[in-house]
């Protein structure tokens, strides 16, 4: 698997200052979350990477494909997420506040690493992103994501996350929006937002809440 990132890291900031770890949506590149993190934090210290599944026609690129089952697109966030994890464990950033981010796939991308990695992530901040999980009727006997979360082994509270979607949204359905809140609050201190009037997008209200649950 060949990652494509973009790091920009300043020697100044504290060692244990947050470092953002970016994922993009579908169809697009390195640079959507650039612009978004610029919006919300411009001194931001990041890392933005590529998606692994290039579109050779129509440019941009994702993270699955858009007819990949779940169970394959779960499987796919999991390597993607083992990876990660792997190349993040140097010494230089062994003490930064290190915070999945991403936007649609790459939301779900960024949630993946959260549950899977809980020791990595200090918390994490999905952009109307799309769910994939199976449900208990798709697989019975599939693990919940709540197990593989050892929060007694990481805190004694839950870790914050911050969730956005938009009313409008017709990308990621109400079920599956429904289904992805359900999932976070059975580990996790959710912060739920949802902006009237916004489709399949972010907007400048959402990057103020960001900056608010970042504060706290």
């Amino acid at each position: 698997m060949r990652f494509t990132k973009v790091t920009s890291i300043d020697s100044a900031h504290d060692a244990e200052d947050r470092l953002f770890v970016m994922f993009h949506g579908y169809g697009n590149d390195e640079y959507e979350m650039i612009r978004i993190m610029a919006a919300i934090d411009p001194e931001a210290d990041y890392i933005s990477f590529r998606g692994v599944v290039e579109r050779p026609y129509l440019g941009g690129d994702a993270w699955y494909g858009k007819d990949d089952t779940d169970e394959e697109i779960q499987r796919q966030c999991s390597a993607i997420g083992d990876e990660v994890v792997d190349m993040l464990d140097s010494t230089a950033l062994h003490n930064k506040r290190v915070i999945p981010i991403g936007f649609s796939q790459g939301g779900y991308l960024a949630y993946r690493l959260f549950a899977e990695h809980p020791e990595v992530f200090d918390t994490a901040v999905l952009l109307s992103p799309a769910f994939h999980d199976p449900s208990d009727a798709d697989d019975p006997d599939a693990p919940s994501v709540e197990e593989s979360m050892v929060l007694e082994d990481v805190t004694d509270s839950k870790p914050k996350v911050f969730l956005g979607y938009g009313d409008l949204d017709t990308e990621v359905t109400p079920e599956r929006r429904q289904r992805m809140r359900h999932a976070l609050s059975t580990f996790a201190d959710l912060s739920d937002k949802v902006y009237e009037g916004m489709r399949h997008d972010v907007c400048d209200k959402e990057f103020a809440d960001i900056r608010r649950f970042l504060q706290n």
